[in-house]
């Protein structure tokens, strides 16, 4: 958790306290299989969410997605920024590097058309 945190942090934090978010909150299942490890950003009606899943035989990767709350009538939407396989730590950091720098633009691509 602590390499996957750190890491996550190192490529988001920047781009986000930039776009006004707060965090991050980490965590992890500690009693379940897969074992998933979370970081969040939250700013107003939306989440930015980024995990490493370490499942059954050798499933790894970073999944990062959006997701805006909804109140009615709206209801909520949640977007996927990326899914990339995880199996080394540089694969890891690669898929983090390519979530993070796609995230602004589809902020601003939501943020437009409401």
């Amino acid at each position: 958790m602590k390499t996957f945190a750190a890491e996550a942090r190192s490529r988001f934090d920047v781009i986000l306290q930039e776009l006004e978010f707060a965090g991050p909150e980490m965590d992890q299942n500690q009693d379940a299989y897969p074992l998933v490890m979370h970081v969040r950003y939250h700013r107003g009606d939306v989440t930015v969410h980024t995990s490493l899943v370490l499942a059954y035989a050798g499933e790894e990767y970073v999944h990062t997605s959006l997701l805006w709350a909804g109140g009615a009538p709206i209801r909520s939407r949640r977007v996927t920024v990326g899914e990339d396989t995880a199996h080394t730590g540089y694969q890891m950091r690669r898929a983090l590097d390519k979530h993070a720098q796609a995230t602004p633009d589809l902020l601003a691509h939501r943020d437009r058309s409401g």
